[in-house]
């Protein structure tokens, strides 16, 4: 199984569908994990080989990105941040199309990494057209993506020492130095919006969301706090998921607990 894809959760659900950037090397191992899942696969050839593969693993083919928003679960874009032309657009049309459970798998060179280091020490920097990132580098571009959940896993690693350029002052953290490649997980939303907005519906939530803001800022007050209490017993809104999406939408903790406590005694 490619390293990637350790960064799929145990267990995770089979029936989920999934967007592949430009590789069939994932198949297999996709189809072993996920064998009810909607594998589509985003290239620009359709050669016999490719379709054959295709066929074989029950994926579609898709030559352009889809436009419609929400229809991912996971997308594996693997050299995203190293080789394409606009990545942080492409980072975008990305997260337009993941779910708000969904995440983006992909991964980066290191330039911490010793090989890199020892090679700008001697003169040398040949990029051959392909970037290189450091972790914090990647955050900012991912948080400006407006991804909301950023997980690194080690990929491709080196027996060498580091030693020299700890000496040198340099932070070996989670053994950054020796780390060739590192895998990353993104996810669209942190795990806990991502639970509360798997449990109902949009148009209930954005129902939610918008009462619970006028209530906050006293705009008809009695009325939206009884067309709230309405909508929680409608929908069996239980207390627990009120009190989450409470605390996620609205900002003043007095009106928080002014809301939750006059909804839940009723």
């Amino acid at each position: 199984m490619f390293e990637l894809l350790k960064l799929v959760p145990p267990n995770y659900s089979s029936d989920v569908a999934v967007l592949i950037f430009d590789s069939t090397k994932f198949l297999p191992s996709l189809r072993e994990l996920m064998p009810n899942a909607r594998i589509a696969l985003l290239t620009s050839e359709q050669t016999p080989k490719l379709l054959s593969v295709c066929k074989k693993f029950r994926a579609d083919i898709f030559t352009s990105l889809p436009t419609e928003p929400k229809i991912f679960d996971v997308i594996i874009a693997e050299e995203v941040l190293t080789f394409a032309q606009d990545f942080y657009r492409t980072l975008l049309e990305i997260n337009h199309l993941l779910k708000d459970s969904g995440f983006l798998l992909t991964q980066f060179l290191n330039v911490r990494f010793v090989g890199v280091l020892e090679n700008l020490r001697r003169g040398e920097f040949s990029t051959h057209e392909k970037r290189f990132w450091a972790k914090w580098d990647v955050v900012k571009i991912l948080n400006d993506a407006t991804y909301k959940e950023i997980r690194f896993l080690p990929g491709e690693r080196a027996e060498i020492s580091a030693t020299d350029w700890e000496n040198f002052g340099f932070d070996n953290f989670s053994d950054d130095l020796t780390t060739k490649i590192w895998l990353v997980k993104a996810c669209k939303c942190t795990a806990e919006v991502a639970a509360l907005k798997d449990l109902y519906t949009p148009e209930i939530r954005a129902e939610l969301a918008r009462l619970l803001h006028r209530i906050e800022y006293d705009i008809d007050a009695e009325k939206n706090l009884q067309a709230l209490i309405e909508l929680v017993q409608r929908e069996n809104i239980f207390a627990d998921y009120l009190t989450d999406f409470t605390e996620q939408t609205v900002i003043h903790p007095l009106k928080q607990k002014f809301i939750l406590q006059a909804v839940i005694d009723k």
